[in-house]
């Protein structure tokens, strides 16, 4: 280079530093800023000792867009609301302070009795259409912006953690301030408005390890960095200890629990009772752990002596008066996984002859015994080929094979190229991760390339469904959900279940040195994860309001707004990471 050209390229640089320069002062002074508060003019005790934590950690140093309007704050002990209130002002720090003098001056016990005080300061306010029968917020906002009701002098708002902390739609809070309101829905419709708005949320933890934490939807974001051995680990542990806990001295297993309502559903579904009874038994299988063995047969033997029936040689799990194919093929899954299969023959041959009675010649399924009914057929059959698939990886019986394949070339047409009675194609999200399960134990005996090929191709397909790029909020990124596809909601269970198959599908890619699709079904596999560990129940961030914590600890919510805890959000995704950590770890360090 010449002595010219270093002279112009030097000065290049330096025009472009003091661009750079510049254009950051500029942020800076055009940033909204924390308003300047001393903590030490707020009231001794709780509202001091709150205002002195907002200010020292970094937490709440920079809170921006500057919040708009009234603030919204809560007091609570052990998950129980204590106090709430909403507190006008234009110095958010100190509206904090002045609303807990307030709620102390009624009640003087909050100084003692406040463990956690949860801070929601809204912005960016936005108007609402309400329609009839319609949720004037998508599901998706739902702990991530709040709403506004108003009609003539009244004005309600509802803050997005208070709609977690409630479990509460949009609609029901809509529905509940025109049953306030006196009003009919033609009289609502035609006088009331609405707002939504984003809101910062703040978690004040005190006690002797005082911490502030910025939240997102009540909870604090998993970033993919996370997603590792260790995190993944953990992730796992504390989902085992939800199943063990979960478990009754009986060995009834709880089928779905309310966080917000600290009490479990009435409800049941016995495909769900079974899957789960698969997973103690892997549990135990995995940690060659003598009391988990004891507790998968204690649950299996509660199932059994419930729901069992027989009706001459054909084996049933009956309940309210319908008899599943599926619920059939897990509950025998179950007992030939097991180590104590023996014990548990008197039930084995007898369903394991209900799969075999409820297939057809073609190779298709009846789904329920008796009954001319062929719908689920995206489950039953594939969990029916998954128990025959491990009892020819057990026995490599060709009568086992010979079912196996009639049923493999029959669903293969009617998932790509099948149609609904209503048109719709076949192809299903749902359909693919039995099957895919299934097939790979055949393909890792026979190696027969039209089963891989069937197993990548619905695999392929089935990472166009994970959102990622596209995703609204980023705490959402990893679950299995297309909005433009009728696929269904988002549900835990669903994310869980696809990733029992994408490992499978990923082991069968390494066998056969396919490299790119090794990569992309690990990468969807990972994405999946941090989707599981952002549902996860695991500290006080997203404990805020859960008063009995024993029973949530470990579980998975279904979904990012519906706290819940139903049985199989848990199983899909434990059963699966069993395997990711089995593969992975073989692998070397991740």
């Amino acid at each position: 280079m010449s002595s010219e050209e270093s002279g112009q390229s030097k000065w290049v640089g330096i025009g472009i530093a003091l661009c750079l320069i510049g254009a950051g002062v500029a942020a800076f002074l055009n940033e909204p800023r924390d308003p300047a508060y001393d903590p030490q003019t707020a009231a001794e005790g709780l509202p001091r000792r709150v205002a002195k934590l907002l200010s020292e950690h970094t937490a709440t140093r920079q809170v921006g867009p500057a919040p708009e309007g009234p603030i919204y704050l809560t007091v609570r002990r052990d998950g129980h609301r204590l106090a709430e209130t909403w507190q006008d002002g234009d110095n958010w720090r100190a509206q904090v302070a002045t609303a807990l003098e307030r709620l102390r001056a009624d009640d003087a016990s909050l100084d003692e009795q406040a463990d956690t005080v949860v801070i929601c300061l809204p912005y960016g306010y936005e108007p609402l259409r309400l329609r009839r029968k319609r949720q004037p917020l998508s599901n998706i906002y739902r702990g991530a912006r709040g709403l506004e009701l108003q009609q003539g002098r009244t004005t309600v708002r509802h803050c997005p953690t208070e709609m977690l902390a409630r479990n509460v739609s949009s609609e029901r809070l809509v529905d509940d301030f025109r049953k306030a309101q006196e009003l009919s829905e033609d009289e609502f419709y035609e006088q009331a408005s609405a707002r939504s708005f984003e809101a910062h949320q703040l978690l004040v933890k005190l006690g002797d390890k005082p911490v502030v934490h910025r939240m997102l939807r009540g909870n604090t974001l998993v970033e993919m960095k996370d997603v590792n051995r260790a995190g993944v680990e953990g992730l796992a542990k504390a989902m085992t200890d939800w199943m063990v806990n979960s478990l009754q001295p009986d060995g009834r297993m709880v089928y779905r629990y309310f966080p917000s309502r600290g009490d479990e559903s009435r409800g049941n579904n016995m495909i769900r009772q079974y899957m789960a009874s698969v997973c103690l038994v892997r549990l135990g299988n995995y940690h060659n752990d003598p009391k988990l063995a004891e507790m998968a047969e204690r649950n299996l033997r509660y199932n059994f002596n419930h729901f069992f029936f027989r009706d001459g040689d054909i084996g049933l799990i009956t309940f309210r008066n319908k008899s599943k194919l599926g619920a059939a093929a897990l509950a025998a899954l179950g007992v030939v996984e097991a180590p104590f299969r023996e014990k548990l023959a008197e039930y084995e041959l007898p369903l394991r002859a209900m799969t075999r009675h409820m297939q057809n010649a073609d190779g298709s399924f009846q789904t329920f015994y008796k009954q001319e009914r062929r719908d689920n057929q995206n489950f039953y059959p594939g969990e029916t080929q998954l128990l025959w698939a491990v009892l020819y990886e057990q026995t490599g019986d060709p009568e086992i094979l010979e079912r196996i394949m009639r049923s493999f070339h029959y669903y293969r047409t009617w998932h790509l190229e099948g149609k609904s009675e209503r048109g719709r194609p076949n192809r299903n999200p749902a359909f693919i991760p039995w099957h895919t399960q299934a097939l790979v134990k055949v393909w890792m005996k026979t190696q027969d390339p039209k089963l891989a090929e069937f197993v990548f191709e619905m695999n392929d397909w089935l990472l166009g469904v994970q959102e990622w790029d596209g995703a609204r909020y980023p705490d959402s990124r990893g679950r299995f959900y297309d909005g433009n596809r009728p696929f269904g909601p988002p549900h835990a269970s669903s994310t869980g279940v696809y990733l029992e198959g994408l490992i499978d599908a990923y082991r069968m890619a390494v066998a056969l040195g396919d490299e790119e699709r090794r990569h992309s079904y690990r990468r969807s596999i990972l994405r999946g994860l941090r989707s599981l560990m952002q549902l996860q129940y695991r500290d006080d961030a997203d404990m805020f309001y859960i008063s009995k914590r024993e029973a949530v600890y470990g579980g998975i919510r279904t979904t990012l707004y519906d706290n819940s805890i139903r049985v199989d959000n848990v199983q899909h995704g434990l059963m699966g990471i069993l395997r990711i950590l089995e593969t992975f770890n073989a692998e070397g360090p991740w």
